[in-house]
């Protein structure tokens, strides 16, 4: 007898598996997703291994029911990963393996309620009182069935509430219900169509043509039939198909149709339909581009370990940080990169943090490896995102773009892992388990496959970073913007960094200006759109809360326990009437990590000041405040409001670079990848509204969302700069963002956290 060690899907925290039999019929191997009874249910599992010894008493050990589909799901490399998710993060087993199963996966064995015999009340529940009548809540689950005539036997007892199962279990052994199991059907599945073709040999079809053709008639109508069935065949012969026989009936007549389906000339075949995300695209091929020297060095030195062998001794000699300055054109070393490792006959994976710079990125890619890219992400419906999975499985694409999720994908033969903006939050899964970070998962399939890591950034996250200069990770270096101007950056046209202005919002005050937009703004935009130039307006909204800001110093108060900035939290109301429960101050300040709490209205600890700000600016208001100073200019939203689909995200950038629209107010969207040669100026907002969020990391995150949008300008022959709006002028990450000026970050900051 053989067994089988399978990870139940059931709600436990522990990393574990049980021991099942595999019946002498079913062929299991690892990978498997399996029916199993589990205590008095079926439940789903993945067989992780096939043990020669039972880890489990064999008395215990009950068979496996079913397989499901075909198999195996989980190729081996991606179970050992699934228990290091498990171990790494405290996640039940099957529940790490979710995230290696195609959509639709994961189902259940449910159960229905249909009423069987009429109760017997010798034997109801108060029978043992000497009471033959059925207990009230026996009564209420027969008459809720009786209702609906069907229903799932976990909604009754449900409703029944506290010991609901036991009675509906009860009712079931009486045989007053009937239950009856069925499997859930399948979320998402494969679509399939008809599809007639032409299958008699093609000597045959030629001498049915001539025949047709040319064989004398002996009336009009025979005649007109004959040529008919000839121009069928032809139309066949010349690479056509059709889906119905209405078609065929419609172009060339029932008659002939019949005809040639009567001879075998034709023939009906089922075939699966693609519901492919890219029907719709069109990609111009693009060429590949020069290498500047610093491009070329960081190609050949990933290239090179690429083609070495899986087996190094030495991890780190496999990933790589790619340090490089906004527009210094890591795209094009990952892209080179790509097209060495596909040429090796390998595969490689692209992320990029969010489906915003799908699109763009994809552009890019699809130009370069047109009918090669497989595209996985959250924006996709759920039909094709379970048509691509299993297209990457088979093979059909070598090259697979995506966000977080798609580290996952079942690829085989992997040699080479790209992950895009690598400091980017979004590649953190946290809302939903299993929790899991893409670039730790990342690291681990590497270990396990051999393939080569590549990260690259701007702004690489402070452990990232300091990951690369204690040799973890080797370090890449691109120290130049490059342009249109072949590989020499140095060269006349090929632009340069923005110039950056940071302007003081506490002189604005002083100056009794008090729009959310300064005045050095204002101008800066004026020239920018009399040059016809775009604009790109950034607004940090990502994770704030409320926070107070002293108008007079520009000091955001903070947890004088944990140094991080207190949140503020609005007096408690009554829901009717919208007015406080208590008088006093109209709310106060929290802190998350430590619960220490202040007075809101209290003055400012650092230069007594009792003016606060206690919001950030939206988007929405932002717009209006442009739409003021500058009417008859067309102005575009990009925020989680106004784009909520890849579509839409790629609608938005479209309208922006080639549209009316000249200026964009947009909220993290805009800072991360694009790539638009008509910006020639970038506003931020408010600055301080990053260094406000109550996080260790704020100032970190701050920097490097400023560094990345002030990005955004100066790509083209028309040169850009940038406008920093601040409270807090002389902060280290405002200044650094400023200078373009990394290194300085991470040694200040680096140095606070020590």
């Amino acid at each position: 007898m053989q067994f089988a060690e399978v990870a139940v899907d059931f709600p436990d925290d522990r990393s574990r598996t049980f021991t099942y039999a595999i019946p002498e019929s079913m062929e299991i191997v690892p990978g498997d997703l399996v029916w199993v009874p589990f205590g008095p249910r079926t439940r789903q599992g993945v067989v992780f291994e096939l043990p020669d010894v039972p880890l489990t008493e064999l008395d215990k050990i009950r068979p496996i029911i079913a397989r499901t589909v075909d198999g195996p799901f989980i190729a081996e490399h991606l179970l050992r990963v699934a228990r290091w998710i498990a171990s790494h993060y405290r996640t039940n087993l099957f529940t790490a393996c979710s995230l290696l199963l195609p959509p639709g996966a994961s189902s259940r064995l449910r159960t229905w309620l249909t009423l069987g015999k009429p109760p017997d009340p010798g034997d109801g529940a108060g029978a043992r009182d000497g009471n033959h009548a059925l207990s009230r809540r026996e009564q209420q689950a027969i008459d809720h069935v009786r209702e609906s005539k069907r229903l799932p036997r976990s909604r009754v007892a449900r409703n029944l509430g506290l010991s609901g199962t036991a009675i509906v279990d009860r009712l079931v052994r009486r045989g007053v219900l009937l239950a009856e199991s069925e499997w859930e059907k399948p979320r998402v599945s494969a679509v399939f169509t008809n599809k007639i073709e032409l299958v008699a040999p093609a000597e045959v079809v030629g001498r049915l043509i001539d025949m047709h053709g040319s064989e004398p008639a002996v009336s009009t109508g025979e005649k007109r039939r004959s040529t008919r069935r000839g121009e069928l065949l032809k139309w066949f012969q010349s690479g056509n198909t059709a889906a119905t026989k209405k078609s065929l009936n419609e172009q060339f007549g029932a008659a002939a149709v019949k005809w040639a389906f009567s001879e075998t000339l034709l023939e009906t075949k089922k075939m699966r339909r693609d519901r492919d995300p890219l029907v719709d695209y069109y990609f111009q091929q693009e060429f590949v581009h020069t290498p500047t020297e610093p491009q070329k060095h960081a190609i050949d030195v990933i290239v090179g370990r690429v083609m070495s062998a899986a087996t190094s001794d030495n991890p780190a000699k496999r990933k790589f940080l790619l340090h490089g300055i906004t527009g210094s054109g890591k795209t094009e070393v990952y892209l080179q990169a790509i097209a060495a490792c596909i040429a090796a006959g390998k595969r490689a994976i692209y992320l990029v943090p969010e489906i915003a710079l799908t699109p763009q990125t994809l552009q890019r890619i699809a130009s370069r490896f047109p009918g090669q890219v497989a595209v996985l992400h959250s924006g996709l419906t759920v039909g094709q995102r379970y048509d691509q999975w299993w297209r990457v499985k088979n093979g059909d694409f070598p090259i697979v773009l995506g966000s977080r999720g798609a580290i996952f994908a079942p690829v085989a033969d992997i040699g080479l892992i790209v992950i895009d903006e690598e400091h980017e939050w979004t590649y953190k899964q946290g809302d939903q388990a299993p929790r899991y970070h893409a670039r730790a998962a990342a690291e681990r399939i590497s270990e396990e496959t051999g393939a080569t890591l590549v990260t690259g950034s701007a702004t690489p996250e402070i452990t990232s970073y300091r990951a690369a200069i204690s040799g973890r990770y080797q370090l890449l270096e691109l120290p130049d913007r490059i342009g249109k101007n072949g590989s020499d950056p140095k060269l006349p046209g090929n632009p340069a960094m923005p110039a950056v202005q940071i302007v003081d919002m506490r002189e604005e005050r002083v100056a009794r200006h008090f729009d959310m937009l300064s005045r050095t703004l204002i101008d800066s935009m004026r020239e920018a759109l009399a040059d016809n130039g775009r604009v790109i307006l950034f607004i940090n909204r990502r994770g704030t809360a409320s926070f107070v800001q002293c108008v007079e110093c520009g000091n955001v108060r903070q947890c004088r326990r944990c140094d991080t900035a207190l949140t503020y939290h609005r007096a408690a109301q009554n829901q009717s009437s919208g007015k406080n429960l208590r008088r006093g101050p109209k709310g106060k300040l929290v802190c998350h990590y430590c619960n220490y709490t202040a007075g809101a209205d209290t003055p400012c600890p650092t230069c007594g000041g009792k003016q606060v700000h206690r919001s950030s600016p939206g988007t929405q208001m932002a717009v209006r405040t442009v739409n003021q100073y500058f009417p008859g200019v067309e102005v575009i939203r990009w925020d989680s409001d106004s784009a909520r689909t890849a579509a839409d995200h790629q609608r938005i950038m479209d309208d922006f670079v080639s549209g009316p629209e000249k200026v964009l107010v947009g909220t993290q969207m805009v800072a991360k990848g694009l790539d638009i040669p008509s910006v020639t100026l970038v506003g931020v907002i408010s600055a301080d509204t990053g260094l406000a969020v109550p996080d260790f990391r704020a100032a970190e995150r701050a920097f490097q969302v400023l560094a990345q949008v002030v990005g955004r300008t100066g790509r083209g022959a028309w040169g850009g700069r940038a406008v920093i709006q601040t409270f807090k002028p002389d902060h280290y990450a405002i200044q650094a963002a400023a200078d373009h000026n990394y290194e300085l970050f991470y040694d200040t900051e680096i140095n606070q956290r020590a």
